[in-house]
């Protein structure tokens, strides 16, 4: 279980470095196209483990996360 958070947390911060994966995060629909984007960039994680660790940030963190660049949008909660 712990590589897996590790896995998650380097995915979130390779988006913040690179700006074409921000791009793909951003628009992603759901949590099962972040997996699909992760995957392509050989992030290897599940959509149970995904939301575990989602549910463990505060709200301001998520919302960065789940939508780099846009800022924090308090209202973005995972499903």
């Amino acid at each position: 279980m712990f590589m897996t958070m590790k896995s998650i947390s380097d995915f979130f911060a390779a988006v913040k470095e690179d700006k074409s994966l921000q791009r793909k995060t951003k628009m992603a629909i759901d949590i099962d196209t972040i997996i699909e984007i992760a995957g392509e960039y050989n992030y290897k994680f599940t959509r149970t483990e995904l939301q575990s660790f989602l549910e463990k940030m505060p709200n301001k963190d998520l919302a960065s996360e789940v939508n780099p660049g846009i800022g924090n949008r308090l209202h973005l909660t995972p499903r």
